[in-house]
C-alpha cells in the first residue's frame, strides 16, 4: 500500500488519503521500521530505494561560465556553456 512517490499534485492516492498531511513521516516511519525488520535482500533493496525517493531534492547552484557568479541552473541546450541570465543577455541578446 505503500506508494513510491508522495507527491503534492492532485492525484491523490489511498496512502494520502489515510494519512493526509502527514503522509510523507508515516511513509518515512514505517519504511524505516520495515528496513530493521526485513532480512529478504530483494525487498530490502525495494525498501532502500523507496527511503531515497522521499528525500527532498538538493537543488544546487552552479558557477556561471561567463562571470562566475553563482546561480540556481537553467541550460539551454543550445549553448555550450552555464551562462547566468545577465550574461545571457549580455552575450546572445534576444536569441534566446
Amino acid at each position: 500500500m505503500l506508494p513510491s512517490q508522495v507527491n503534492k499534485s492532485d492525484n491523490v492516492n489511498i496512502f494520502e488519503n489515510l494519512f493526509g498531511e502527514r503522509s510523507v513521516e508515516q511513509a518515512r516511519i514505517l519504511l524505516t521500521g520495515a528496513l530493521n525488520e526485513v532480512d529478504d535482500s530483494e525487498v530490502r533493496v525495494e525498501v532502500e530505494r523507496r527511503l531515497k525517493l522521499l528525500e527532498p531534492k538538493n537543488i544546487t547552484e552552479i558557477k556561471c561560465s561567463g562571470c562566475g557568479k553563482m546561480f540556481l541552473p537553467r541550460r539551454v541546450r543550445r549553448f555550450k556553456n552555464n551562462f547566468c541570465e545577465d550574461c545571457m543577455k549580455k552575450k546572445f541578446g534576444s536569441r534566446e
